[in-house]
């Protein structure tokens, strides 16, 4: 198991680096690609800090903030200050350099408001990847819940 490396700060440059053993699978790979944690701070260990380009540094913070077992919000960290600040909406390439993210056309007129946090598609994509630790087992039911997302996804 390889540790990934995150950073948390306040913002004002100061950052604190940690490592943790990686523990959990996100990409589907086979392989840990993220630590799991308690990123939220309501107690339980369903967020995540996961290494999407396996650098051995997070890249995304993947939080699960109804408490569902399913990560619903992604945020990045363009400033490098450790404060995870920028939530993953699909419309700014430059602060969410993520292969997954779904880029929708740009609408005729003005831009999208700011409240409008995530499209659709993306909460489809999002959806796709329920909090579960790598080493877990995985009932009969877990299979067929991913398998109908999935399906539910390719046939929209």
């Amino acid at each position: 198991m390889s540790d990934i490396e995150y950073v948390f700060g306040t913002g004002d440059g100061e950052v604190h680096v940690w490592s943790s053993p990686a523990d959990l699978e996100l990409a589907r790979t086979g392989t840990v690609d993220a630590v799991q944690l308690d990123f939220d701070g309501d107690g339980l260990l369903d967020d995540a800090l996961w290494d999407t380009r396996g650098t051995g540094v997070a890249d995304v913070a993947a939080l699960d903030l109804n408490d569902d077992g399913v990560l619903d919000h992604f945020y990045t960290d363009p400033s490098a200050l450790g404060t995870w600040d920028h939530l993953v909406t699909g419309f700014d390439s430059a602060n969410e350099p993520l292969e997954w993210t779904i880029r929708p056309e740009p609408e005729p007129g003005p831009s999208p408001a700011p409240d409008n946090i995530v499209t659709a598609d993306l909460a489809q994509v999002l959806a796709e990847y329920p909090a579960l630790p790598h080493d877990s087992p995985r009932s009969p039911r877990d299979f067929e819940l991913l398998d109908q997302a999935e399906a539910a996804w390719r046939n929209d």
